[in-house]
């Protein structure tokens, strides 16, 4: 009874912070045309920046990626409640089986991942390489998309976690789709996805929205 009031009270506090917001959104038509095209993609966004993306995306038919832990559990029963589906497993453990159950779902039509390359132990901003052979392996684009919020409360620990404050301005940056081929090095692969997550950041947190 506990866990499920918990899982009821931070939907409800998420919708809250972010759901008073003003946003401004740069960059839609790189999803859209996609979508139209009943095109599966990868969304990625810095573990640290995820919560603005995880609300913006809720109940537009988006499938993330959870690990098999305590904290993977609540934000699966979270993210269902806000009408997400999830993939479970981390390179620590069931990572294979979730990583063949994504490539699945990429030979589909019309899948939409979101994947926080940097999470969930870090290091801060340095891509790990499950998105990049998701991406080389289906043929999918990847989308880097990033959130600032004018005012956050920051926490913390392995990284610099932003949690928005109400009533803030929140500038919302989606790139343009980045093919990856499977004659390209992972390593290369990489270095451009960082590149391209680092631009579409500083842009988000740039005071021209």
């Amino acid at each position: 009874m506990i866990y499920k009031i918990k899982t009821i009270v931070l939907k409800l506090l998420i919708q809250f912070l972010y759901g008073f917001n003003r946003w401004s959104v740069l960059g839609e038509e790189n999803i859209q045309s996609l979508i139209e095209k009943n095109r599966s993609f990868i969304l990625v966004t810095w573990h640290g920046k995820v919560l603005s993306v995880f609300k913006y995306f809720s109940r537009k038919n988006y499938i993330g990626l959870a690990s098999k832990s305590g904290d993977g559990s609540l934000i699966v029963d979270v993210g269902e409640k806000m009408g997400y589906r999830f993939v479970r497993g981390s390179s620590g453990k069931g990572g294979s089986e979730a990583y063949q159950n994504m490539v699945d779902l990429l030979k589909n039509p019309s899948t939409q991942l979101i994947i926080t390359p940097d999470g969930p132990t870090g290091p801060e901003h340095v891509p790990k390489p499950g998105a990049v052979r998701l991406a080389r392996e289906s043929g999918v684009p990847v989308i880097p998309v990033v959130g600032h919020t004018s005012r956050s409360w920051i926490l913390k620990n392995w990284h610099t976690f932003y949690i928005s404050k109400p009533f803030s301005k929140i500038k919302l940056v989606i790139g343009q789709p980045i093919y990856f081929t499977k004659e390209q090095k992972v390593e290369e692969c990489l270095d451009v996805l960082k590149k391209a997550l680092t631009s579409t950041d500083k842009e988000a947190s740039s005071d021209d929205a």
